[in-house]
């Protein structure tokens, strides 16, 4: 089969496509014919040895892909040939064909495309988990979420998730037509994202008040201006770093507003505990399925590759020209 190989870590534009072995599906493992696969910032970090997860080499790169079940394990019993599924992957959806723990396969509506199903593995799912447990922001109807990066996959969803849970959404983006599309998903306002004028902006789109939610992926002085926007007791959850800068928390600010940052690696309850919370993964996928079949959360798709053109796929998300989701299809 055809797949991205990764022998060294290197820079995505490097990447190659190679002829490999198909895998074999284990005993509780399920085949899947890959029809999409997601592209992301981690995943580009993953890919130049930058995470904090390195997989050992050679391996082929891909935590998110979604198509058709070709076979199963002998042991496992509620996933046949032919479903129509999604699957969180430890690696390997950069290919034609991959396996998943069968912990990790949900199905998906009878109608949703398969690139659309991608989103729900690489951006619906976090910003679902992000906002509704409450040990995270615990978002409630009628307060107010400031979004950043928000034309971006993980920004979309934060929209539609916090105007569907009911509360006022403010949206930060870097130009006049990412705020546009910004608003189109569902924002209540959208300022510009320069960290200079960041705070001034967002008091005023909120009627002179601070935020009481903040979902936040850009990183740097970005995050830090973000907790100045912030009201006293207002949460807020870095679900990424786009900018390279890993910020520094300045305690002080924690302390004198009573702030609560959170922690979400998603990879813990999928990956690392996946037997453990098995049940609560399978009810956070129904729930976006449902969403998706209600019409109340709409996946925006703003760049499509074949295999061979996977440097391209990195290129539109690393430059932060996408909006929407980027998506291989094999």
């Amino acid at each position: 089969m055809k797949a991205i190989v990764i022998r060294t870590w290197s820079d995505p534009g490097a990447l190659s496509v190679h002829e490999v072995a198909a895998p074999v599906a284990g005993e509780r493992e399920v085949l899947i014919r890959v029809r999409c696969a997601a592209v992301s910032h981690s995943l580009s970090l993953l890919i130049a040895g930058k995470y904090q997860r390195k997989p050992a080499l050679p391996f082929i790169p891909g935590n998110t892909a979604a198509g058709e079940v070709v076979a199963t394990g002998s042991a496992v019993r509620c996933i046949r040939p032919g479903d129509r599924i999604l699957a969180s992957l430890e690696s390997g959806g950069l290919a034609e064909l991959a396996v998943a723990h069968e912990h990790n396969v949900y199905p998906i509506p009878a109608g949703m495309p398969f690139d659309q199903a991608t989103t729900l593995n690489a951006s619906y799912n976090s910003v679902a988990a992000a906002l509704t447990w409450p040990h995270l922001l615990a978002l409630q109807p009628g307060q107010s979420l400031l979004v950043t990066g928000a034309a971006g996959g993980v920004g979309i969803a934060a929209i539609q998730i916090g105007r569907l849970l009911g509360a006022r959404v403010i949206a930060v983006a870097g130009s006049p037509a990412k705020r546009a599309r910004a608003i189109a998903e569902g924002a209540n306002q959208a300022v510009d994202s320069d960290p200079a004028t960041l705070r001034d902006a967002v008091l005023r789109a909120n009627g002179g008040q601070p935020v009481e939610r903040a979902m936040e992926s850009i990183g740097g002085a970005t995050f830090t201006q973000v907790l100045r926007c912030l009201a006293p007791e207002g949460r807020v959850l870095p679900i990424g770093f786009v900018s390279g800068d890993i910020p520094d928390i300045p305690a002080n600010l924690l302390l004198v507003k009573n702030i609560t940052v959170c922690g979400l690696y998603m990879g813990y309850y999928k990956i690392d505990a996946r037997t453990e919370h098995a049940g609560r993964m399978q009810a956070l996928f129904a729930q976006l399925g449902r969403w998706w079949e209600e019409g109340r959360i709409r996946p925006l798709v703003g760049g499509r590759y074949r295999l061979e053109q996977t440097p391209a796929a990195f290129a539109q998300v690393l430059n932060r020209s996408n909006v929407g989701a980027v998506v291989i299809e094999p």
